[in-house]
């Protein structure tokens, strides 16, 4: 049976075109049920679980297609009086006004017409049912003469329905909603239970809401009692549905599905129904734009789910459970959703204006019906969607005074701290904006005073966007671009600060305070280097004026270099300025953050004087506010000093960061502990998951482009090294170059050399030149060669290789007299590398196999093998050129120090090194003759076809030539029988060597 994914019972809905996610237990034991012949079978949970749809999937199966289906609803036939039932009542408090055996009776009008059905003659009993089922008057016999007695005629009913129900063959009767079932038909269940016909199973559907009847049926006399339990879905759950739904619409990446995902699922509070109401508006939206608009983002997606209204199905469904209910149980519903959280029944039966025995009465009738739930002891809405259905229903006025109301009784609960973002929340929809803003500002303020920024930021946006007054968004905004440096900032907020700055005129002093700690935004997260310098630098003039203290701290600000920055002579002179005015500064807030800043400076500036303003940084903090600044500045000295090469140091200021942050909540600064670390390890040689770590904090902080940045970069180093993946690389890098905002020192620098290795290892020397000229243009630019460790020895390389020597020994001039009087013991082992390749260049190659054994020595010193390695590689092409096939040892051990790291791709250069020189190494028990088998390097290749992987991806990951990859192509086609590429796949061939490339 095909069934529309949409076309469902109320509440029953599930994932748009998501499908039939989970269920996979409940589905196979109700399949199991249906096997066992006559049956009970009883389907729980709660309004929107998907109860009904389970059942449908089931009987939809093929197995059960020629079944007869036979289906009945248990209708809300009266108000809930919310008083115990009266004698004649059905337990669930409904009154008795429902027709006897309507279920039944529904269920059985819809009796197919098959020829031969039933297979014998109908007894005469089941002509009464001609009387009640009008549908099927014309197939029984004429009714018993007594049967116009309707005393007569209901009893007779349960016996004509048996009998009728025992000649159909293998039947599925359902009865859905069972627990308001009137008590004739709860009888008729009874009856069946007690003597079920043979080919006979009854599946009931029942709502597990707290004080609804439970169907207490007795299976005897061989029938066999099944219970089937369904749940709200789990986050993975609801994930694996929005994963459906995405491949139906636009595709996004893995870690923006999974925040979609999040989001449905808090909105939905799991239910299937709910989250499928909320993808099939967003689905409407999606296929509005046409088939060929450009993929939304990420952001706005979650936008467009998040204020979406309430899907009209969901809004008819809360209405469809609202309707038996009483007006005191109405008046709970509002004041629950007015409350907009769990909420103790004494203050709901307050804003609802009930005695509590009243409201204790009618919070029950709401539970019975699933409007509500119990979360501990407090009742709540399922999800946040009914809760807004329900507010929306609220007319405005007495919207404006139920707030009202719960304001006041929130502000008298003793219990915890006051619930300040609800009251700003209560007091504007009741038309007191003021109230509501200040409540909004302390919120946001005891966040940040608790070391919660991300939560400070947000709440002072809203501030921002929902002040009326200009005076009261610029005090807001100054809190805001303070607080946002150490949290998440997105687009929202820097367009909130600008906003201010650009309409409202603040004073001077308030302006140049914005504007400095706007600037520190924009360099961290959410501008560029140039954006940032420029705003702090509009930003001193104002504050020269109205606050030393504040200007010596925008100097620091300034001071602060990077290679897409000013001159560093600039950032120098700014640095001198606020030495200056440094004596003036007596707030400790305002100190700490000059402290972290010019600590930061000089490090970054290779000035030995770092290492005294670092030890500042390791004092007590007397507030939040000071260890924060305490920990970005020991942060920002890891990143630095571990690009100078000072390792350890590195390691132990990340340390000690991570012990200042661990009483408070800054993202921002432990995304750059994170990226600190995978910076180190990769130093290190330390790439044991390293792939995967820098990928997972790739997604966590793709709001904050230079973390995002620093991550990638990681990632698509490994994926050139260890994994071999020359292509996926290539993306990494590039796209770590053009994402960072505020380089200081090794993202473009590292990029840009690991392109041009790619390029000189595929004989493309130009394209290296190119690939790192940006980069050497921005060296120049600023001075900042102490930045240059990682990209001159290859640009050294690249240049000669494209015919540009002499611009390569100025460079390296250039570079020994930047560094002259530096503290940067990396790029003194690079300069020495520099001068290798220029001494090799010139002829030189005694010279030069000196110089690398000498920076091979100290690499390792600094505790960097891959750079160790890379030195003792270049001695090995010097050694060689001089002496042949005697000189293969040194490469041969140069090629086992680059197996230990796991440097995949540089063991196939060197591999290839050597075979360019004629040098084979085999087994000493001579070449192994592989047959049939692939050899490991055709494992390599095939594993790399399999992937859809060119052939000139594949020589570049495995530094091969293409004729080369070819030929081994061609025999892994022969050894297993396969007619084309694809054909490899298809024949089953799985590596049996370990890993392939990727893999390991």
């Amino acid at each position: 049976m095909e069934t529309d994914p949409f076309d469902t019972r109320p509440g029953e809905e599930t994932a748009a075109t998501g499908g039939f996610v989970g269920r996979h237990e409940e589905t196979r034991r109700l399949r199991e049920a249906l096997r066992t012949g006559r049956s009970l079978t009883v389907v729980r949970g709660q309004a929107g679980t998907g109860t009904s749809r389970l059942v449908d999937e089931v009987l939809a199966e093929r197995e059960f297609a020629e079944w007869t289906h036979l289906r009945g609803t248990c209708p809300t036939t009266g108000p809930d009086t919310t008083r115990a039932p009266e004698p004649g009542t059905h337990p669930g408090g409904h009154d008795t006004t429902a027709v006897p055996l309507g279920p039944v009776t529904d269920a059985l009008a819809t009796l197919p017409y098959r020829p031969g059905l039933p297979a014998r003659p109908l007894p005469p009993v089941t002509g009464v049912l001609g009387l009640v089922v009008p549908e099927l008057a014309d197939r029984l016999p004429r009714p018993p003469a007594a049967a116009d007695d309707p005393e007569v005629r209901r009893g007779l009913l349960p016996r004509a329905i048996r009998a009728l129900l025992a000649l159909l063959g293998d039947t599925v009767l359902i009865l859905e909603d069972v627990h308001h079932a009137d008590p004739a038909t709860v009888a008729l269940l009874h009856l069946l239970a007690d003597s079920m016909p043979a080919r006979l199973r009854l599946v009931v559907t029942e709502d597990t809401a707290p004080g609804l009847p439970v169907l207490g049926v007795r299976a005897q006399g061989g029938t066999r009692l099944h219970e089937v339990s369904l749940y709200p879905w789990t986050p993975q759950e609801t994930d694996d549905c929005v994963r459906r739904w995405l491949g139906d619409h636009r595709p996004v990446r893995a870690d923006e599905r999974r925040h979609l995902a999040a989001l449905v699922h808090e909105l939905s509070g799991g239910l299937p129904g709910a989250a499928g109401a909320l993808l099939e508006d967003a689905g409407e939206l999606l296929r509005a734009d046409g088939p060929g608009a450009p993929r939304p983002r990420t952001d706005a997606l979650l936008t467009a789910v998040r204020e979406t209204a309430v899907p009209l199905r969901l809004r008819r469904e809360l209405a469809r459970r609202c309707a038996p209910l009483t007006e005191d149980a109405r008046r709970i519903v509002a004041a629950a959703a007015v409350l907009g959280r769990p909420a103790p029944l004494d203050l709901l039966a307050h804003v609802a204006d009930l005695a509590p025995e009243r409201a204790d009465a009618a919070v029950d009738a709401c539970l019975r019906q699933s409007v509500l739930r119990t979360e501990g002891p407090c009742p709540a809405f399922r999800n946040p969607l009914d809760r807004r259905a329900a507010l929306a229903g609220i007319p405005g006025p007495r919207l404006a005074r139920l707030s009202l109301r719960a304001a006041r009784a929130l502000h008298r609960c003793g219990d915890g701290p006051t619930p300040l973002t609800d009251l700003a929340r209560l007091y504007t929809a009741a038309g007191r904006v003021r109230d509501g803003l200040r409540c909004l500002v302390a919120a946001a303020d005891r966040a940040a005073a608790t070391g919660d920024y991300a939560t400070a930021t947000s709440l002072y946006t809203r501030a921002v966007a929902e002040d009326p007054r200009a005076q009261g968004r610029i005090r807001t905004a100054a809190k805001l671009a303070r607080t946002a440096q150490l949290a998440r900032a997105g687009e929202d907020v820097v367009a909130a600060v600008r906003t201010v700055l650009d309409e409202d005129d603040p004073p001077p002093r308030l302006r140049g305070e914005i504007r400095l700690h706007l600037s520190v935004v924009l360099r961290n997260q959410s501008g560029g280097a140039l954006d940032s310098l420029n705003e702090v630098a509009r930003a001193i003039p104002d504050l020269e004026a109205c606050d030393p203290q504040i200007a010596a701290r925008a100097m620091a600000v300034a001071a602060i270099p990077s290679l897409q920055g000013w001159p560093v002579a600039r950032h120098r002179a700014w640095l001198d300025r606020a030495e200056t005015l440094a004596g003036q500064v007596a707030d400790p807030v305002a100190r700490a953050a000059i402290a972290a800043n010019r600590a930061t400076a000089l490090m970054l500036l290779g000035d030995p004087r770092a290492w005294p303003a670092a030890d500042i940084l390791r004092g007590p903090a007397g507030s939040a506010m000071e260890a924060a600044h305490h920990a970005r500045g020991l942060t920002n000295l890891a990143h630095a000093s571990s690009a100078l090469g000072h390792g350890t140091r590195a390691r132990d200021f990340l340390d000690r960061a991570v012990d200042g942050l661990a009483d408070s909540s800054s993202p921002y600064l432990e995304g750059l502990v994170q990226t600190g670390r995978l910076v180190l390890a990769w130093h290190a040689g330390q790439w044991h998951d390293l792939y995967a770590a820098a990928d997972r904090t790739t997604r966590d902080y793709r709001e904050i482009p230079d973390l995002t940045a620093e991550a990638m970069l990681v990632r698509g180093l490994t994926a050139l090294h260890v994994l071999g993946d020359v292509p996926r690389a290539r993306r990494d890098l590039a796209e770590a170059a053009a994402t960072t905002r505020y380089d200081t020192g090794f993202i473009l620098t590292a990029s840009a050399a690991a392109t041009a290795r790619v390029h000189l290892e595929a004989g493309r020397p130009g394209q290296a030149g190119d690939a790192v000229e940006e980069v050497l243009h921005r060296l120049e630019r600023t001075g900042g060669w102490v930045w240059a460790a990682e990209v001159l020895p290859v640009a050294v390389e690249a240049l000669h290789g494209s015919g540009r020597g002499s611009r390569a020994r100025r460079l390296v001039d250039d570079f020994a007299a930047g560094i002259a009087d530096r503290d940067a013991p990396a790029p003194r082992v690079a300069l020495a590398v520099c001068r290798a390749l220029l001494a090799r260049a010139a002829d030189r190659p005694d010279e030069a196999v000196g110089l690398l054994a000498d920076a091979e020595t100290r690499w390792r010193q600094l505790g960097r093998p891959l750079d160790a390695a890379r030195a003792a590689e270049a001695r090995g092409r010097c050694l060689l050129d001089l002496y042949g096939e005697s000189a293969a040892g040194g490469v041969q051990d140069v090629v086992e120090a680059y197996r230990r790291l796991g440097a995949r791709w540089d063991v196939a250069r060197c591999r290839r090194l050597l075979r360019s020189h004629a040098i084979v190494t085999t087994h000493r028990r001579g070449r192994i003759g592989y047959g049939d088998q692939l050899s490991p390097r055709e494992q390599e290749v095939a594993h790399l076809v399999v992937q859809g992987r060119a052939n000139r991806d594949i020589a570049e990951s495995l530094v091969l030539s293409t004729r080369t990859v070819e030929h081994h192509v061609a025999r892994i086609m022969r050894k297993l029988n396969a007619t084309s590429r694809a054909g490899i796949a298809l024949t089953g061939w799985r590596e049996e060597a370990g890993p392939g490339p990727g893999e390991r």
